[in-house]
């Protein structure tokens, strides 16, 4: 008996251990910067004089009810255009704000990673959240579109929101950044209501994200 308490008292601590190392290892990661260099149009040299109207162009699909396809480096390189004018506004306090960018990803079924990047003092901080659209056929043959915050899971159990500098953080976690990101959709209302009423609500749009790539599609 003693033999098993010792032998269950040292399983222990070894359980505590790994639990403080892991603990250790995901602060330390949510403070390092995720690598941006990777995406299309986040260097200013990969931009380009003048950035494409992507409101103009999904507008225009909307109308013609005919798919379009829009480049990862396209979108950044409208974001970052449009995000300087207008920060001003909302963001006039936030002058750590360096900039946002969005990732696309076929993993997994497709998905997009919206990403913050923030200047704080000598540091640089960045914090994601992932966005998935999933449209479904309805039984009357009206169709209905689903936004979930899915990047995947771990071990297969504990969905992730997104990440905190490396780390993927569990959805729950994104509760200490939505702030931000509601600050954002304000910068760019007029275009996400655009979307969700002549793509996602009249248009029946399916919203496809693949590698390096956003596509959008129409019911035949």
């Amino acid at each position: 008996m003693e033999n098993r308490g010792s032998a269950l008292k040292r399983l222990f601590l070894l359980f505590a251990f790994l639990m403080v190392v892991g603990l250790g290892l995901g602060v330390y990661l949510s403070f390092q910067p995720q690598d941006l260099s990777s995406i299309d149009g986040y260097a200013p040299e990969d931009r380009g004089d003048r950035a494409t109207d992507i409101p103009a162009m999904i507008a225009l699909a909307a109308k013609n009810r005919q798919a379009i396809t829009l480049s990862e480096r396209q979108v950044n390189r409208w974001l970052a255009e449009n995000l300087k004018i207008r920060q001003e506004g909302v963001f006039a306090k936030e002058t750590e704000l360096k900039g946002v960018w969005i990732r696309f990803d076929e993993s997994e079924g497709g998905r997009a990673e919206f990403i913050i990047e923030r200047k704080i003092r000598d540091l640089t901080h960045t914090s994601s959240m992932y966005l998935r659209f999933q449209r479904r056929k309805k039984e009357d043959d009206s169709f209905t579109t689903t936004v979930r915050k899915d990047g995947g899971s771990f071990l297969g159990t504990i969905p992730i929101g997104g990440r905190f500098g490396k780390a993927k953080v569990p959805q729950g976690f994104l509760l200490f950044t939505m702030s931000s990101y509601e600050n954002l959709g304000s910068l760019f209302e007029k275009e996400f209501k655009m979307v969700k009423k002549e793509i996602i609500t009249e248009g029946a749009g399916r919203i496809i994200f693949e590698e390096k790539k956003m596509r959008i599609d129409f019911p035949d």
